[in-house]
């Protein structure tokens, strides 16, 4: 029916927004969960503080720190225990030939075939052409694209949050109009019996009644359907247990919605008088609706060029500009210092020699069967594909800001016709509810005109959760709170 065409999209864009952030184990599920009571800014701040995406994305940007920081320390070298056991098949001096052992003469130096040697050694690299230097570099640059990671994924969460939560209430509303829709043609329908039976009304009117109210129920069982999958997603989100349900809180800006959706005139008559009380306030108000409704476009920025998507962008041409770099360092000499202390024992005699030393060491690579050239081919291939791929990133953040833009243009002008719709839908149901009490037109004409004016009522719920989303996909890209 009309009222599931307007809101199934919701429901189903919700659904596809959300990405592997809804990742993690759940809870196993549980009997009759009593359900969670949730503010807006409630469920933006738990999901931040709860969501499993979140959490991996802030365990792999601490990881990427540690990664850049021991890729730092490594250019100060490191110091090492080493040992070693050797049985030979003769016996051999425990250390090197050395002019103090050669004066007491071969017959005193240290000979042995069962030899231990340990000790500590240390050693640096002191120039590898520039090779360490950028490939600290270039793990730095991780850490810092983890960081945006991370950023980028917050403002992700919290877009998903607000649509989950602005499409129940779309739902929330849909299903309020349903069921009083479903109390006013059950009303009419018990009329209709009697009248039927007094031979006042035909049969056909009360058959025609029967069947809209058939299809009522249908349409409310599938937004509670609907209604059930967005509240598991936002629970999902939320670190939740999906099994559960939520509540969403009454919002204080709901005044104006309820007066514009309340058609109380068309609902006093003895057709429909067991129709849901109007006197309570929507639970579906937001009232972020009237601080969007007067936000101008030509406000907002004309374009978006610093986002974490595009920064992110950034530092990976940059990183592949440094890993261009690393391969022409392969053509260069490596130059490293080195120091050792050792103890070098006889098993068998006894006798302990200490030895140390300290070297410089200097490697020219000179032919890899031009394995160093491909290496720098393939560097700069990728450090093109980087700079591209920025462009591409630029372009797709400029496109999606202008169509976000353009979304809000139109969500802020659907919700104007959407009242207007309501307010014709709801002074031509009552027209048509005091001709039909006098005769003067069909059941058909009545039934028409009050599902019109369900679909306006259900139009508008939708028209204005629209225009939340539409406002929170203009914050997630731009990451920043440029509308309320």
């Amino acid at each position: 029916m009309r009222i599931v065409k307007c809101l199934m999209w919701l429901a189903a864009t919700a659904a596809v927004v959300l990405c592997p952030l809804l990742a993690g184990g759940a809870p196993a599920a549980t009997d009759s969960l009593p359900p969670i009571h949730l503010s807006l800014e409630q469920a933006i701040d738990e999901a931040l503080k709860a969501n499993p995406g979140l959490k991996a994305a802030g365990h792999q940007s601490r990881a990427a720190e540690g990664d850049a920081s021991a890729a730092s320390r490594s250019r100060w070298g490191g110091l090492n225990a080493v040992g070693s056991y050797s049985y030979l098949n003769d016996d051999q001096i425990i250390r090197p030939m050395s002019s103090q052992l050669l004066a007491g003469g071969f017959a005193g130096a240290p000979w042995d075939r069962s030899q231990a040697h340990y000790g500590v050694s240390y050693d640096i690299p002191l120039y590898l052409g520039g090779k360490l230097d950028n490939q600290v570099q270039i793990a730095r640059l991780e850490a810092r694209k983890s960081a945006e990671l991370l950023e980028g994924s917050r403002w992700q969460v919290r877009f998903n949050v607000v649509s989950l939560y602005s499409t129940a209430q779309a739902l929330d509303q849909a299903a309020a109009a349903l069921d009083e829709q479903i109390a006013a043609l059950t009303q009419t329908k018990t009329n209709l019996d009697e009248m039927v039976s007094l031979g006042k009304r035909p049969d056909v009117d009360r058959l025609k009644v029967v069947e809209d109210l058939e299809a009522a129920k249908s349409d409310r069982a599938g937004i509670g359907a609907d209604r059930r999958r967005v509240a598991t997603l936002l629970l999902s989100v939320l670190g939740r247990d999906p099994a559960g349900d939520v509540t969403l809180e009454a919002q204080a800006g709901s005044a104006d919605f309820q007066s514009a959706v309340s058609p109380a005139s068309s609902r006093q008559t003895v057709e429909s008088s067991g129709a849901a009380d109007h006197s309570q306030p929507s639970r579906i108000g937001n009232p972020r609706y009237s601080r969007l409704e007067v936000c101008a476009t030509n406000a907002l920025p004309p374009a978006v060029t610093d986002n974490s998507v595009i920064r992110t962008a950034r530092l990976s041409a940059e990183q592949a500009a440094r890993g261009v770099k690393v391969a022409r360092s392969e053509f260069l000499p490596k130059v490293y210092a080195g120091a050792n202390y050792l103890e070098n024992t006889g098993t068998t005699i006894d006798r302990n020699a200490e030895t140390w030393g300290a070297t410089v060491s200097v490697s020219l690579p000179l032919f890899e069967w031009g394995s160093r050239f491909s290496k720098l081919k393939a560097a700069r291939a990728r450090q093109d594909a980087a700079t591209e791929a920025l462009r591409q990133t630029q372009l797709q953040t400029e496109a999606a800001w202008q169509d976000a833009l353009a979304k809000f243009d139109a969500a802020k002008t659907n919700v104007d016709a959407a009242q207007a719709r309501v307010a014709a839908g709801t002074e031509a149901a009552r027209i048509e509810q005091v001709r039909y009490d006098t005769g003067a037109s069909t059941i058909e004409d009545l039934l028409r005109a009050r599902s019109r004016e369900e679909a306006a009522r259900a139009a508008l719920a939708s028209a204005r959760a629209d225009l939340v989303i539409s406002g929170a996909r203009i914050n997630t890209i731009a990451e920043k709170e440029i509308l309320p």
